[in-house]
């Protein structure tokens, strides 16, 4: 496999006040994060939207922008993707707003010149067998606003791949796809290298993850996801995509990222 393209979660390398809290925007330390991740050799940082609108969060604001491409451009990172949450907390069927939350971040992504646009579909916004119909005409609007601006949209789902696919030919639009998350599809008998490939058209965009079988965010390598097959079955579906570690931090955030990446680049290695 050639050479790959990492990235991390926003405020995966900053401790956090409590273990508990995985997704964590880094208030004091955002901007630390883009020299952590130039001298420890990633490409790019996955920025994130958090549940509970923030308005301090640089994403949100037009002069912040500007200090986040000269941080990307001063560490020779990319501006590749942007995870938003938000809808994890807030029901995305039901909520009014829709057209203006979207105008304003797809304007705001556009500035940033960021190609892939992450909706989580958890919780209160979970798509499943029984409701898929009525997230069709709201994925469609996402999907045209991010289309005009040239930006992918990947819904992270825990769907079967049968209804991924009846999902994507309801909503028929060009640029959608999904963000296939190695802990949160995590299968018994090493599933995931067959759904890899029937999934193949789909997959724009990877999170790296480890979990155990009891569904806990742990360090990587130390939980049931077996890298190595999944691996393996992106190597046969040519994937061509990037890589976010949205990781458990331990003890030491830089120092666990850091062997995050030794240890997919042995499991690459080997291949």
């Amino acid at each position: 496999m050639k050479k790959i393209d990492l990235g991390f979660i926003q405020g995966r390398m900053t401790k956090t006040p409590s273990k508990k809290i995985l997704q964590y925007f880094p208030k004091k330390n955002w901007q630390k994060e883009f020299h952590f991740a130039k001298k420890n050799k990633f490409q790019f940082i996955e920025y994130i939207g958090e549940r509970k609108f923030n308005k301090k969060n640089p994403i949100w604001n037009d002069r912040m922008l500007s200090k986040i491409n000269k941080l990307a451009k001063k560490n020779n990172l990319l501006n590749y993707s942007f995870c938003d949450d938000y809808f994890i907390s807030t029901n995305i069927v039901t909520y009014k707003s829709l057209e203006k939350y979207y105008d304003k971040i797809v304007k705001n992504l556009s500035v940033l010149s960021v190609k892939i646009y992450v909706l989580a579909l958890f919780e209160k916004s979970k798509v499943n067998k029984n409701n898929l119909n009525k997230f069709v005409e709201i994925i469609r609007i996402i999907s045209d606003k991010l289309y005009k601006k040239k930006i992918k949209l990947a819904i992270e789902t825990n769907l079967k791949s049968n209804l991924i696919k009846k999902l994507a030919k309801l909503v028929n639009k060009k640029n959608f796809y999904i963000v296939y998350d190695t802990g949160n599809r995590l299968k018994k008998k090493n599933f995931q290298y067959s759904e890899i490939l029937n999934l193949r058209k789909y997959i724009c965009h990877i999170h790296l993850k480890d979990k155990n079988w009891n569904k806990q965010n742990v360090i990587l390598g130390n939980g049931a996801v077996n890298f190595e097959t999944i691996f393996k079955a992106l190597k046969i579906i040519n994937y061509k995509g990037k890589y976010t570690f949205e990781t458990n931090r331990g003890d030491e955030p830089i120092k666990t990222m850091c062997e995050n990446k030794d240890h997919i680049m042995n499991v690459i290695k080997k291949l």
